[in-house]
Protein backbone atom coordinates (compact mmCIF):
# COMPACT_ATOMS: atom_id res chain seq x y z
CA UNK A 1 0.00 0.00 0.00
CA UNK A 2 1.01 3.83 -0.67
CA UNK A 3 -0.55 6.59 0.67
CA UNK A 4 -1.87 8.30 4.04
CA UNK A 5 -4.86 7.14 5.92
CA UNK A 6 -7.17 9.69 7.53
CA UNK A 7 -9.44 8.84 10.83
CA UNK A 8 -11.91 11.32 11.50
CA UNK A 9 -13.48 11.68 14.94
CA UNK A 10 -14.60 13.77 16.96
CA UNK A 11 -12.20 13.36 20.18
CA UNK A 12 -9.33 14.35 18.31
CA UNK A 13 -7.82 15.81 21.56
CA UNK A 14 -8.39 12.66 23.71
CA UNK A 15 -7.17 10.08 20.57
CA UNK A 16 -3.67 12.54 20.74
CA UNK A 17 -3.67 12.09 24.34
CA UNK A 18 -3.67 8.73 24.56
CA UNK A 19 -1.65 8.54 21.02
CA UNK A 20 1.29 10.50 21.55
CA UNK A 21 3.62 8.57 23.96
CA UNK A 22 3.15 5.19 22.61
CA UNK A 23 3.92 6.28 18.79
CA UNK A 24 6.03 7.89 16.06
CA UNK A 25 5.51 11.28 15.64
CA UNK A 26 4.89 13.00 12.24
CA UNK A 27 3.63 16.07 13.33
CA UNK A 28 2.11 17.04 16.51
CA UNK A 29 -1.43 17.79 17.42
CA UNK A 30 -2.63 21.65 15.47
CA UNK A 31 -5.43 23.43 14.12
CA UNK A 32 -4.55 24.18 10.59
CA UNK A 33 -6.14 27.96 8.89
CA UNK A 34 -8.01 25.74 6.46
CA UNK A 35 -10.28 24.72 9.65
CA UNK A 36 -8.93 20.82 10.43
CA UNK A 37 -7.56 20.03 13.38
CA UNK A 38 -5.00 16.91 13.17
CA UNK A 39 -1.67 15.25 13.72
CA UNK A 40 0.17 12.75 11.93
CA UNK A 41 1.32 9.55 13.75
CA UNK A 42 3.29 6.26 11.91
CA UNK A 43 1.41 2.89 12.74
CA UNK A 44 4.44 -0.02 13.56
CA UNK A 45 5.04 -0.38 9.96
CA UNK A 46 5.53 3.06 9.17
CA UNK A 47 2.47 3.68 7.91
CA UNK A 48 1.04 7.68 7.84
CA UNK A 49 -1.82 7.44 9.91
Amino acid sequence: MSGSLYIKTNEVETLWKSSKDACKICYPFEDFEYGIREFAIYDKNGYLL
